[in-house]
């Protein structure tokens, strides 16, 4: 696991803000907010357990196909709100069957800054292994006043399965010992964690995340020349209503930021009405708005980034935003 470390979290920042590709059929209330994710999400299924555990709802992440190398993860992720500048206990009952590699509890905190990640922990120097009964698990992490994320979750590396019950947050004394592996806040984005100057200054209160985040290309019969990749794109207002000003996508070209609307100008707030069904482009607090029809296109199949941002305004006239990037992939879907 501990080779695992540093690969886990580069994959997951490629997830930053959502990253949410389930390979299975069910339904938001089925999964209770999980979804899986990692850097091989085809090979792993999750879904909701037949049994409970003590009463609660189990979850389990199982390989569908022999896995010799990457992982999947069951995972959720929370604003920090009431844990800012706390140090915080995860707790939840694990159980594995003919884990091959290793398989571990996880959470990490993320910065303001795309990209920038304050505490982490995946259990790497105590994984699961083998085949275990249920067990309590542990870690504790320190929530700093800058953080924008808490993502949290159960990782399977390799083949097995693995189920889950009962993950919550506590809020703990510095009496307790921190169970962080960082020894400093690390940008694993490089320079494309750097927001374009137009949203740097504006704060965080809107969720947004792609799925999947890393769409494959295709190539439809009424445009031939281009490459395009789809996904669907989930926006929430985490903190109050918001109305929104405007939205819009940039593209990472190697160097920075450009902005990229096919308009040449920002989304108006008529198209996030129709497109994400809101109306009145009026969005409700903790209500998930959703444009089904998300995409991106090149004339060449090639790896690329993109950066929707989307701004909304409270009833005071104060602006608030959320970004989500998605990776798209320089492969033909199968």
């Amino acid at each position: 696991m501990k080779t695992l470390n540093i690969f886990f979290i580069l994959v997951l920042f490629n997830f930053l803000n959502g990253y949410s590709c389930s390979q299975v059929n069910k339904s938001n209330s089925d999964m209770g907010g999980w979804f899986l994710a990692g850097s091989k999400p085809k090979y792993y299924e999750i879904g909701p357990a037949m049994k409970k555990y003590n009463s609660k709802e189990v979850y389990y992440l199982k390989s569908i196909e022999n896995v010799e190398s990457g992982f999947g993860t069951i995972m959720k992720q929370v604003p920090p709100g009431e844990y800012l500048g706390k140090r915080v206990r995860l707790t939840g009952n694990i159980k594995s069957e003919n884990i091959v590699s290793v398989a571990g509890m996880w959470m990490r905190v993320d910065g303001k800054q795309p990209g920038v990640m304050l505490t982490f922990d995946n259990m790497s120097s105590r994984p699961i292994k083998g085949t275990t009964d249920w067990q309590k698990y542990e870690i504790v992490l320190d929530v700093p006043d800058s953080s924008s994320n808490i993502a949290y979750g159960v990782l399977l590396e390799g083949s097995g399965s693995v189920w889950l019950s009962d993950l919550v947050f506590e809020i703990v004394g510095s009496d307790v010992a921190s169970t962080n592996t960082l020894v400093q806040p690390v940008n694993m984005m490089g320079n494309f964690s750097i927001l374009p100057d137009e949203l740097i200054n504006i704060p965080d209160a809107i969720e947004v995340r792609h799925t999947p985040i890393m769409p494959y290309a295709v190539k439809p019969m009424d445009d031939t020349a281009n490459y395009y990749w789809f996904y669907k794109t989930i926006v929430k207002a985490t903190f109050e209503d918001l109305e929104i000003t405007e939205f819009g996508a940039y593209i990472w070209n190697g160097t920075k930021w450009v902005f990229s609307n096919v308009t040449g100008k920002p989304f108006e707030p008529k198209d996030f009405a129709e497109w994400y069904t809101c109306k009145n482009w009026k969005m409700k607090k903790g209500v998930e708005y959703i444009d089904p029809n998300n995409w991106n296109y090149s004339p060449i199949l090639q790896n690329g980034k993109s950066l929707w941002y989307y701004i909304g305004r409270n009833k005071k006239g104060e602006l608030f935003k959320g970004t989500a990037i998605v990776d798209y992939v320089g492969e033909m879907k199968k």
